[in-house]
């Protein structure tokens, strides 16, 4: 074979080679990109998620009269009310009655009813309530490709339908939660004092509030984080 021939082969055996691997690693990174976009917008899922619980729970309702209601459960932050599974027809319901509850028991953590809120007790000592809560954020409108666009139509309300002085009609499907927040009761002399902040938690123990001030800056109390909310609240109640 004429060499100039086996030099146009070779060549063009490398060029095909190359263009073959070039487009498998263009496939490749598109399938890796397009992975990722999903664990993405899995995460964000998640994360706006409007329920305290990622998932439905196994819960036991135990009502005044002493009957029990064992049903998939979760708890809306946005509209402060209990929902469960009907395993009837699989829908997600309302749970209606709550002022017939006496508690709801998800595993072992307990929460009652005031109202249609869902309060959470820790059997700690001192005892403390936690109140789960959301901030509703309306859906950002669609930019390229479908991905949101984080215009100044963006707004954030406090509460169920309003903030700010502001009135939204209420419509689940637009809006997604923005951020997650605790209102706090702690059991002081058999009564129950709420807090929202650290100033209002402070103001509980006047006598203590340089010494507290400093537990919460040595330690880097997270207001939200229950587990160091509760360590706080025992260290007060200690002094």
């Amino acid at each position: 074979m004429p060499t100039h021939l086996c030099s146009c082969i070779n060549e063009s055996g490398i060029i095909a080679y190359s263009l073959k691997h070039n487009n498998a690693m263009k496939q490749y990174l598109l399938l890796f990109y397009l992975a990722c976009s999903v664990c993405m917008l899995h995460a964000q899922d998640k994360e706006s998620s409007p329920y305290l619980f990622n998932d439905f729970q196994e819960a036991t309702v135990y009502f005044k009269d002493g009957s029990q209601y064992h049903e998939k459960m979760n708890y809306n932050l946005l509209v402060d009310k209990f929902y469960f599974i009907d395993h009837i027809d699989n829908k997600v319901k309302v749970l209606s009655n709550p002022q017939d509850i006496q508690i709801i028991k998800f595993g072992n953590r307990v929460f009652y009813t005031e109202g249609n809120y869902g309060i959470e007790i820790l059997p700690t000592n001192p005892v403390l309530y936690i109140q789960y809560k959301g901030n509703i954020r309306k859906e950002a409108s669609k930019g390229a490709y479908g991905q949101p666009a984080e215009t100044s139509s963006v707004k954030t309300y406090g509460g169920t339908y309003a903030g700010r002085g502001e009135r939204y009609e209420f419509d689940p499907e637009k809006l997604i939660l923005g951020s997650r927040y605790n209102i706090y009761w702690v059991e002081k002399k058999g009564k129950k004092k709420s807090f929202k902040n650290f100033k209002q938690f402070l103001k509980l123990y006047p006598k203590h509030k340089e010494e507290l001030k400093l537990f919460i800056k040595e330690n880097n109390i997270d207001f939200n984080n229950v587990q160091q909310i509760s360590r706080l609240c025992i260290h007060a109640d200690s002094l």
